[in-house]
């Protein structure tokens, strides 16, 4: 992505301007086009036996699908820091034998962080020091791992990964320094979180991100406003 296009999402979203072109799309485009779009993307690249991962696999909806995907040969491992949602994946999915929920963040360091909760919303994310100093959130300690570290951990690299981290995804993908390099992974769709990321003092994070998915050898491709595609 061209740095002048993320400057000018900026300018708009500053503006307000971001509404009536929403609205105009909303208009224009049949509904959930962007969502199935990737979906569809995503199904594609998928082959019986694969091995999935699901980073920011919330309560599971892509983990399913995967999971119906790849068969019983396959291996689905969803990553979720928050402990309801991973029980509500195992809820969903009770006799699945090839799924392995992960209650653990990616990111680019192996630590200890704290997860921010908001009651009942889906958008709880890893604290940052602005989050902290809201007081309507609750934190919980929570597991960072190198993706890097969790491939070792799991014995198996993926052919497909799934990124959806509120904001975190350079320093999922940073993570994944060498996983990013191996060619038995052939697609990565990361879920690019624009507003979280300038609100994080990172506007030009996407910039970067694609930057570093075609060093590793990926054709990048935005399937609509923020899913970033690559694939080998």
């Amino acid at each position: 992505m061209n740095p002048w296009i993320v400057k000018a999402r900026s300018l708009v979203r500053r503006t307000g301007a971001i509404r009536l072109i929403n609205h105009l799309i909303n208009r224009l485009l049949p509904p959930n086009t962007y969502g199935q779009r990737a979906h569809h993307a995503l199904t594609a690249a998928l082959r019986p036996g694969d091995a999935v991962w699901d980073v920011g696999a919330n309560v599971g909806l892509y983990s399913e699908m995967f999971c119906r995907h790849v068969g019983p040969d396959g291996l689905v491992v969803a990553f979720e820091p928050f402990a309801e949602s991973c029980a509500a994946i195992r809820e969903r999915l009770p006799d699945c034998a090839w799924l392995r929920v992960e209650n653990v963040a990616l990111g680019d360091a192996d630590t200890i962080g704290r997860l921010l909760t908001w009651g009942d919303s889906a958008e709880n994310n890893i604290a940052t020091e602005a989050d902290a100093s809201d007081h309507e959130t609750v934190s919980v300690p929570v597991e960072i791992r190198r993706g890097d570290t969790m491939c070792s951990r799991l014995g198996r690299i993926p052919n497909v990964i799934k990124v959806d981290v509120e904001g975190f995804e350079e320093e999922v993908l940073l993570g994944m320094g060498d996983l990013l390099g191996s060619p038995q992974l052939r697609c990565v769709m990361v879920e690019v979180h624009f507003m979280k990321l300038e609100a994080r003092g990172q506007p030009m994070a996407p910039v970067r991100i694609e930057k570093l998915l075609r060093a590793r050898g990926f054709k990048t491709s935005w399937l609509g406003a923020s899913q970033l595609f690559a694939v080998r």
